[in-house]
């Protein structure tokens, strides 16, 4: 049984590692807001970096704010809300379909990291068909620096840029993220590199079975072991970049 469920996990990680990202790395759109995609065949993953008292905005393939029809993507605080643009001046309404899920949002010293994904091309009429390949992107970008209520953002709050998409590091090896301390004594830290925001942690025992499963972040990086037996497991992160293994003796 162990071996079994030990290969399938290998499968599907030599799966995910064969992917090619496209990024268009960390952009700053002005101080104090900026943000990231990542493309892969089959998703998008976003990240907006910004203050935590108003609510962060992006638009894809737009130049300004009139681009009417142009995808937007708002976040309140809580959600990320497909929009269409609808005349300068004009609150973006909502898309009949919300194909955007939140990953994770947190806040560290009044800034906010807000992670969220779709499919790369939902077949939504309104949403933008992000590409597989290397490429540019015309990227508009709004931020309310004093409320979450979705309204005008203020003098100074918007702008647009170019973002390029360039192939990026497609491996998460395991050499890609390092626990500590291996034995663990109640509990280990899973440290991802820079490059990786987040990922989803599965422990299994030496039957194969889930005995923890967690999001791994850069501020929530623990992982308690205090109420398991003492032994061998096996720790697996998944990340948008593939998965990678690692063994861990609890003590």
């Amino acid at each position: 049984m162990k071996k079994i469920t030990f290969s399938a996990v290998a499968l599907l990680s030599a799966a995910a590692l064969s992917a090619q990202i496209y990024s268009t790395g960390n952009l700053s759109f002005i101080t104090g807001y900026g943000g990231r995609i990542d493309v892969n065949q089959d998703n998008v993953v976003l990240t907006l970096v910004g203050p935590s008292t108003g609510w962060l905005g992006i638009a894809f393939d737009a130049t300004q704010m009139d681009d009417v029809g142009k995808d937007v993507v708002l976040f309140d605080g809580t959600n990320l809300s497909d929009r269409t643009f609808n005349g300068q001046g004009v609150v973006p309404p909502l898309d009949a379909v919300q194909n955007w899920t939140v990953l994770s949002n947190t806040v560290t010293s009044g800034v906010r990291t807000v992670i969220g994904t779709r499919a790369r091309d939902t077949g939504d009429a309104n949403d933008y068909a992000f590409s597989a390949s290397a490429n540019s992107l015309n990227i508009v970008w709004a931020r309310r620096l004093s409320s979450m209520a979705i309204g005008y953002h203020g003098g100074g709050s918007c702008g647009a840029t170019v973002a390029n998409f360039t192939l990026g590091n497609a491996a998460f090896e395991k050499e890609s993220f390092q626990m500590s301390p291996n034995p663990a004594n109640g509990f280990t830290r899973i440290e991802l590199p820079d490059s990786v925001a987040s990922g989803e942690l599965k422990m299994y025992d030496n039957l194969g079975r889930v005995v923890k499963k967690q999001t791994i972040t850069h501020e929530f990086d623990t992982l308690n072991t205090s109420d398991l037996p003492s032994g061998n497991y096996m720790v697996v992160v998944r990340t948008q970049y593939g998965n990678a293994t690692k063994q861990l003796l609890v003590n």
